[in-house]
């Protein structure tokens, strides 16, 4: 078996020709003989066969040993702000259309998940911005109100000193529906001083490979703090060897994968888990006047086709306020030609025969209630499933979308009428698009907000969440540190200890 291609200390020899599919891990912690003497596979991933190690409890126990030295060597005492500009730097790379590792990706995940060469092309180069070192820095900022209690002990409010430590090594297993997700778990996990082994995702396993390897470019020993491994999902044997060594484990996937691994994490470890979520719009009479409403159509448009609503910061359902110059249902004749203008440019990517079939039923049940229901209309692709848009007053709950470019319109007479849909899903709802007049934002905030949201934004900007925001209501990187406070009492009391203390005095313990 060849190993150029997989040796971390001669990436200039991977097999990154753009006419040939890259491999789909990282593994520098392992020499050439030792790969060599693995197992290996060729599996499809979408439409394209890429090779993997076939992995192993013991594989994977060696690698979290390695990963525990490495961290320990680069990332342990290393300043958390020459962390931020390593990372930086390796994501200015991507900023070059030319980059290599860029052009694979471009070119491969496209064939990956099927969608748009387009929309991948935009919607890396938009979400790796996220990552700018400027960016970076506010990022540990808003979790940490003095950053450098992640390089060592700081004054606290108690009079005394807190230090912030992450986890030595983070198992991290990746979601695959969004192209570019796992950079935020790689870099939240670098943040805070944590080597990672990934495991990627079978819905697109080759971005966090090609991030990890743009890391190495950039810093070779922040790199060998990274592993990037496939193994099919539910594999019990694999996840209990990489768990046990592992100080947190942080998932991003489905209800059921989420809850399938949490009774499996050592007690003791932290879970950090980042569901499937839903979100919603909400589109103000301001936002609805003559000379807005087309636009505020196009913005949600965009929220709604881009990654075909696979990301959880994608919209559901739209609701609609009454009494703009435009009427809802106007609004979503107008939504649907810019769903179509979307299609054209960037069609929505293939659908399994279920995925289709769900969208089907949604669409025969709407157009089988149309016929007796004036309240109910149906905007819908020709000939295909590739967009949907429903308009329906009075609906008995908010319904999930199926996804893939399928959304709901509802008119309401306010925002408390929006909240009464809301409340039932209240635990699984998350982003909340909001296009209306500057005055009314605190007060929609406020009654969202108790909807149980945690984030909101303005209607066009849904994908793509600014820089540190509570992902899930938390802290990406408080939720992985722990803290430790020497007390101020302490300190006073160990100045006894001091040679030059000449007057000890008696106390009872």
């Amino acid at each position: 078996m060849r190993a150029e291609g997989i040796r971390a200390d001669d990436l200039s020899s991977s097999r990154s020709s753009e006419a040939e599919p890259p491999d789909a891990f990282f593994l520098p912690q392992l020499d050439a003989g030792e790969l060599d003497a693995l197992n290996w596979a060729t599996r499809s991933f979408g439409g394209l066969s890429l090779r993997v190690p076939v992995a192993t409890p013991a594989l994977v126990e060696v690698l979290c040993d390695r990963l525990l030295e490495a961290q320990a060597l680069h990332l342990a005492d290393r300043p958390v702000a020459e962390i931020a500009g390593v990372v930086g730097r390796a994501v200015a790379r991507w900023y070059d259309p030319e980059y290599p590792l860029r052009r694979l990706a471009e070119r491969w995940i496209p064939e990956i998940t099927g969608y748009a060469p387009e929309m991948v092309r935009r919607g890396l180069k938009r979400y790796l911005k996220t990552f700018r070192h400027d960016r970076l820095l506010r990022f540990v900022a808003q979790d940490f109100e003095n950053p450098l209690v992640l390089d060592g002990f700081q004054p606290n409010r108690a009079g005394g000193r807190s230090r912030a430590y992450g986890p030595r090594l983070t198992a991290q297993i990746f979601a695959g529906n969004v192209p570019g997700l796992p950079a935020w778990n790689l870099i939240s996990g670098l943040l805070v001083k944590s080597a990672a082994l990934g495991k990627s995702a079978s819905g697109e396993p080759l971005f966090p490979v090609l991030f990890a390897r743009s890391l190495f470019e950039e810093d070779p020993g922040l790199g060998r703090c990274l592993a990037i491994l496939h193994w099919p999902g539910g594999d019990e044997r694999l996840e209990a060897a990489a768990f046990a060594r592992s100080e947190a484990v942080a998932v991003t996937g489905g209800l059921e994968a989420v809850e399938g691994l949490k009774p499996r994490v050592p007690a003791g470890v932290p879970f950090v888990p980042y569901g499937h979520k839903v979100s919603f719009a909400v589109v103000g009479r301001e936002a609805l006047a003559l000379n807005r409403y087309s636009e505020t159509a196009c913005r949600a448009a965009f929220d709604v086709s881009q990654y075909d609503q696979q990301g959880c910061l994608s919209p559901h359902a739209i609701f609609v306020e009454e009494g703009g110059a435009v009427e809802p249902r106007t609004f979503a004749a107008a939504l649907a030609a810019e769903m179509e203008r979307f299609e054209r440019s960037k069609p929505r990517a293939r659908l399994t025969p279920e995925e289709g079939a769900a969208v089907n039923r949604v669409r025969s049940r709407y157009e089988f209630r149309a016929y007796d229901d004036d309240g109910i209309e149906l905007h819908a692709s020709e000939g295909d499933t590739a967009w949907t848009v429903i308009y329906e007053e009075a609906p008995e709950r908010f319904e999930p979308s199926p996804l893939n470019r399928l959304v709901r319109v509802h008119p309401v007479r306010n925002i408390e009428e929006a909240q009464k849909l809301l409340l039932p899903l209240r635990r699984y709802l998350q982003t909340a698009g909001i296009a209306c007049a500057p005055e009314r934002l605190e007060q929609w905030a406020a009654v969202l907000g108790r909807c149980g949201i945690d984030r909101i934004c303005a209607v066009g900007q849904m994908p793509e969440p600014a820089p540190g925001w509570h992902h899930d209501g938390r802290g990406s990187l408080a939720a992985l540190v722990r803290w430790v406070d020497i007390e101020g009492a302490a300190e006073n009391e160990l100045e006894r200890y001091d040679p030059e203390w000449t007057q000890p005095r008696r106390r009872r313990p």
